[in-house]
């Protein structure tokens, strides 16, 4: 099987399920490395009549890497969301996707403006509400499911009476206490930027802040330091009108405007006010590396940066499959933020770039760091072809690639009672061209050297995010 088919493959539906105690593996596992990664992505891309335009369209699919006595195990289920059913039972969908038109009428759409008709396609990310595993994405209908047999359990609601229109599918977890904190926005004549917080143990959205904003700007994801919670005001915005007149799909009402720049909007994590707005180069992001405030108070704030929104067309399944002409991937930059003048200056971090970036997060969120790790677009033609680790205190890099193999987030893993920041290991599920299936990679995070690899009998989709629960005792 040839590279590129291969390629194609991780754009591919996969309609099956399978439960499977031990995969075939090559090398061995840590000893200590005992408990499951759980990770979230498009399974299906078409079902029935129903057909994505783009990769963030994708239906939901779970996944279950199951890591214990040495062994691999494996089972994935679809999430059996209304979406879902709709799709199967229609060939259609009544919930606002990201870039795959809903044939909504225009009545309908006005009537959304009221009562928004959201998606709950939870396919972006995994978190814990109130002690449950819920799968996320851009709107406020956290999808419940079982840990265990990843069974659907259905939406867990919110206790609040709070409305967003969209939110983050990138909720902080607080260092102290584990309280989420989180952000949304609310579509109107004058729309609101609401921040919130939510104490561990609960669903209650706690609202810490409201900024007025006449345009908001599309947000994948924020930042949260030990003092601080940062809006980053990419000048990717919209009119909220045109969602209910163009009839386009929702992210192409969307438009660019460099002359904005990008606006950092900082808010005191504790009192919820508004410090004030630093405003810097025009730049795009889905992903915050992350963000914190140096020995001198300094404010600094890391993307997996883009000169401008060019990459959102470019995950279109067409182009995507296409293969691109040129590589594409995000850039390690650095803002610093002066609140005092307004500003906020760039340095870019490292020549290699990145994206789905991953640190060391329970030591290193919201804090100083070193090391970051993500997938890398280095050749053209492929979506992702490497893994990388930036070392963004000296400006260098890390590799790992092996021909005709593509890569998906790595999620680091540390060791029990390690001292340095990169004493662990990386998981990430690779697909592989040369036999068309896909496999979960385990790496050594110091040396990016191989440590083991267990292979699946069919291939995945290329997923999003996803998270590490160790087995406790």
């Amino acid at each position: 099987m040839n590279a590129r088919v291969g390629y194609h493959l991780g754009l591919t539906s996969q309609g099956r399920e399978l439960e499977q105690t031990a995969l075939p593996l090559r090398g061995q596992l840590p000893d200590w490395l005992k408990g499951v990664l759980l990770r979230n992505g498009p399974g299906l891309f078409e079902v029935g009549g129903y057909r994505c335009r783009h990769w963030f369209d994708g239906l939901a699919m779970l996944q279950a890497f199951i890591l214990r006595d040495g062994r691999v195990g494996f089972r994935n289920r679809h999430l059996l969301t209304r979406t879902l059913e709709q799709a199967r039972r229609s060939g259609r969908i009544e919930g606002s996707g990201f870039a795959t038109d809903t044939n909504r009428s225009v009545l309908k759409r006005l009537r959304g403006m009221i009562r928004p008709n959201l998606t709950d396609n939870a396919n972006v990310s995994i978190a814990h509400l109130a002690g449950q595993p819920v799968c996320l994405t851009e709107t406020p209908l956290p999808m419940a499911f079982d840990a265990h047999t990843l069974e659907t359990r259905g939406i867990l609601p919110f206790t609040d009476n709070t409305t967003l229109h969209m939110s983050t599918a990138h909720p902080v977890a607080d260092h102290h206490g584990g309280d989420l904190y989180g952000f949304g926005i609310q579509f109107a004549l004058t729309s609101q930027y609401l921040l919130y917080r939510i104490p561990a143990g609960s669903r209650r959205r706690r609202i810490l802040a409201r900024l007025p904003v006449k345009t908001p700007a599309y947000m994948h994801s924020f930042a949260v330091t030990e003092h601080h919670v940062i809006l980053s005001e990419f000048p990717l915005v919209i009119r909220p009108v045109d969602m209910q007149i163009t009839g386009r799909p929702f992210i192409e009402n969307f438009r660019w405007e460099p002359e904005r720049g990008t606006r950092f909007q900082v808010f005191d994590k504790h009192r919820g006010t508004h410090l004030g707005t630093c405003v810097g180069e025009p730049c795009f992001a889905f992903h915050h590396i992350n963000a914190f405030e140096d020995q001198a108070g300094r404010l600094r704030v890391d993307l997996a940066a883009y000169p401008d929104d060019d990459v959102i067309r470019r995950l279109y399944l067409e182009p995507l499959r296409r293969g691109w002409r040129e590589p594409a991937c995000g850039e390690a930059w650095r803002f610093t933020l002066d609140l005092q003048k307004g500003t906020a200056e760039c340095t870019r971090l490292a020549e290699r770039g990145l994206e789905l970036p991953r640190i060391h997060g329970d030591r290193c969120s919201g804090r100083d760091y070193r090391y970051v790790y993500g997938t890398g677009n280095h050749v053209p033609g492929a979506l992702t072809d490497e893994l990388v680790k930036l070392d963004v205190s000296q400006g260098t890099h890390q590799v790992w690639s092996e021909t005709d193999c593509y890569p998906g987030e790595a999620v680091f893993v540390p060791r029990p009672e390690a001292t340095d920041e990169d004493d662990g290991v990386l998981l990430s599920v690779i697909l592989e061209a040369d036999t068309g299936t896909s496999s979960l990679l385990i790496l050594d995070a110091r040396s990016l050297e191989e440590r083991a690899r267990a292979t699946l009998p069919f291939h995945l989709p290329f997923g999003f995010h996803g998270e590490f629960l160790p087995d406790q005792g």
